[in-house]
């Protein structure tokens, strides 16, 4: 049936509209809670959830410019700006790509100062889940480190953040039995304020399988969750890696192994690693 020409759509009708967008609202928080539908949601491949939060996201753009149409106070664009903050990101990132990898082996012995954004990368041998990034330019992990002091202006007054975060990074990797050796790292100091928006765009490079964002094998930056006092499940993070002593106070897992494996292959072939620096750059310029 052919839509009606936005000038003819009656009180009543927006009305009916606005009821339906509230019971919707109220759907979805109720969805939110329920362990049947985050059970089912864990079932859903990379590429389902992908085209999920797609859906969504196009649904939030759409409700959010009926908000504007809808608010009684003047909405104007944006007057001062330094251009699209992914150019900006991208820019950072470019010259991220050409920072030296180091071995996590040796981070104890090399501290630095700064805050910024890092990355961890496998190149081991003992995960047969994890092959497919061995020897490639795609992270396993990326974060950032925030400075000791938000308008720090050096890297000494940012403080060893991100030497710091690596080294926690670091604990969990021997904590679960994990060769340091089959790791390296990345890292670039950042002016303070940036890292964030720096490290979003980073995540949507590559898409890092440890990433929360990315929903599948998550939980290395978890910092000690009590299990006795929030009944949390254990992350499949820690499922994959057993051996931190607070998750072993876990009983029940997010997901099984087998569950985050499959995960994971869909993942990477869905989202093919970036082979080498060449193609990394090639999809930076």
């Amino acid at each position: 049936m052919a839509r009606k020409p936005v000038d003819s759509i009656t009180g009543d009708e927006i009305g009916l509209f606005l009821a339906e967008l509230s019971s919707a609202n109220l759907r979805l928080q109720k969805l939110s809670g329920n362990q049947t539908f985050q059970k089912e949601l864990s079932k859903l491949s990379a590429a389902q959830l992908k085209k999920a939060s797609e859906e969504i996201r196009k649904y939030s753009e759409s409700l959010a410019h009926f908000c504007e149409i809808l608010s009684p106070a003047k909405l104007e664009k944006v007057q001062i700006t330094l251009g699209r903050s992914d150019s900006i990101a991208r820019y950072f990132t470019f010259l991220f790509a050409n920072r030296p990898r180091m071995k996590m082996s040796e981070l104890d012995s090399s501290p630095f100062y700064g805050s910024g954004v890092y990355a961890i990368y496998y190149t081991g041998n003992f995960e047969p889940a994890y092959e497919k990034l061995k020897c490639s330019e795609t992270p396993i992990y990326v974060g950032k480190a925030d400075p000791k002091d938000p308008y720090a202006e050096s890297t000494f007054a940012q403080g060893m953040a991100l030497h710091t975060r690596l080294r926690e990074h670091l604990k969990s990797l021997n904590s679960a039995a994990l060769d340091p050796a089959a790791f390296e790292y990345r890292y670039a100091t950042i002016q303070s304020g940036l890292q964030a928006s720096v490290e979003e765009y980073l995540i949507r490079l590559f898409s890092p399988i440890w990433n929360k964002e990315v929903k599948i094998c998550f939980g290395i930056g978890k910092h000690g969750d009590s299990a006795k006092t929030r009944g949390n499940k254990r992350s499949p993070w820690d499922t994959m890696h057993p051996g931190r002593a607070w998750a072993k106070d876990t009983v029940e897992d997010q997901n099984s192994r087998y569950i985050v494996e499959e995960k994971i292959a869909t993942h990477l072939q869905d989202n093919p690693p970036i082979r080498n620096k060449e193609e990394l750059l090639a999809r930076l310029s």
